[in-house]
């Protein structure tokens, strides 16, 4: 009996999780368009924690890993009471968006860890100006929206700018994914004449496109 008992407590010992283990998670970092791993990417895990039964406001550092010659990482840290996790990759040149992280999901893997791949994208520029042609009025009106600009990012985005009057000169520039076909949209009200133009623009990675609309 004392043979066996000792079997079932090694047993038991055996499959019961490490309570003082730290949460961890690995992965690699790829190019979203080769699919190649990146090195020297940081890959930043910043945590909420709750103190006193209250979840915090403000996001701090958890733990930071940088990138192998693979895109591979390794990151871990102490386990606390989280009330919210996420990762961000970041290198130069480069855009990543962050992502959430399951929080239940650490505490019910077997060894408090996790395996994530992230995605990065080649970043580009586009810059637009656009302006009156010189016999607008003051009841005119453009309206400009990108019509793809659907990055995991703070990015460009697909809201509509809107302009009024017959002195509008304005230009602005968004980060973009390089390597890029990035379509866009013209409404134009000039009298009582209203048009739609629908065109696209080739951006390529590390640069910046310049694209001028006279109305």
């Amino acid at each position: 009996m004392t043979g066996i008992f000792l079997c079932c407590m090694l047993v038991f010992h055996s499959c019961k999780k490490d309570e003082s283990a730290s949460y961890g998670l690995g992965g690699r970092v790829v190019d979203g368009d080769s699919g190649e791993g990146l090195s020297g990417v940081e890959v930043l895990i910043e945590k909420q924690v709750i103190q006193n039964g209250v979840f915090g406001q403000t996001w701090s550092n958890a733990s930071t890993a940088t990138t192998a010659s693979d895109g591979a990482y390794t990151c871990d840290w102490p386990r606390e009471n989280f009330a919210a996790l996420r990762v961000t990759p970041e290198k130069q040149s480069y855009v990543g968006g962050v992502k959430n992280l399951d929080v239940d999901a650490f505490k019910n893997a077997e060894d408090y860890s996790l395996s994530k791949d992230l995605v990065m994208y080649k970043e580009g520029f586009i810059t637009v100006n656009l302006r009156n042609g010189g016999q607008a009025t003051a009841q005119d009106r453009l309206a400009f929206t990108f019509l793809n600009a659907n990055f995991d990012c703070n990015c460009c985005s697909n809201f509509w700018r809107v302009f009024d009057g017959a002195s509008v000169d304005t230009t602005f520039t968004c980060r973009i994914y390089g390597n890029r076909w990035l379509k866009y949209q013209i409404n134009t009200t000039i009298g009582f004449a209203d048009s739609i133009a629908v065109d696209s623009v080739y951006c390529p990675a590390f640069a910046t496109t310049a694209v001028q609309i006279d109305y």
